[in-house]
């Protein structure tokens, strides 16, 4: 084999091991003080192997922002429970697959719109509902990050800064968390 082609196959795989869409960076909240513990459910798009990948992204960002003690994956009927989803928004669709078919380096411009919802229960109740979305344009080519990741990062920022903000949820050692657990 010829050197350039062995040059060619050893980016091309490097390429496919290290995937297009990069990984999370952290969000730009850190809590000072923990939740009480609450179960945290997050539910994907779809159920690919790419939507599971995602999930685990977006979990392991939720608990890296220290505003959780203690997490319990599902649906708690006791306690409370954070449940985030993406709602179906707006994206390259088929241009993205057009692009890859054809290998052409054209960049082909598109909008999209990314979605997150966040719903806090108490003991199966749900208490409120914060929404977030992201418009904007981007261009469809295999050299281009496509948006999907910061755009997820920020609105899960925001949304554990409105989750503080709201004091839906006690911090541990908050006084009356005793009264709240033990009603009597």
């Amino acid at each position: 084999m010829n050197n350039l082609f062995k040059v060619g196959l050893g980016v091309a795989g490097l390429l496919l091991l290290g995937g297009c869409n990069p990984s999370m960076k952290p969000l730009g909240y850190h809590a000072e003080k923990p939740y009480v513990p609450m179960s945290l459910m997050v539910m994907p798009e779809g159920y690919t192997r790419f939507d599971v990948k995602e999930r685990d992204e977006l979990t392991v960002a939720v608990k890296s922002s220290g505003a959780f003690s203690f997490v319990d994956h599902g649906f708690a009927r006791k306690g409370y429970g954070l449940v985030i989803n993406q709602p179906p928004g707006k994206g390259a669709g088929v241009l993205v697959a057009l692009n890859a078919l054809t290998l052409l380096t054209f960049p082909m411009p598109y909008s999209y719109v990314h979605n997150l919802t966040g719903k806090v229960y108490k003991d199966g109740e749900l208490l409120r509902t914060f929404t977030y979305k992201r418009e904007g344009m981007s261009v469809a080519a295999w050299y281009v990050p496509t948006p999907n990741t910061e755009n997820q990062r920020q609105m899960l920022t925001d949304l554990m800064r409105d989750l503080e903000a709201s004091a839906l949820i006690p911090h541990v050692g908050d006084e009356g968390l005793a009264a709240l657990d033990n009603p009597e």
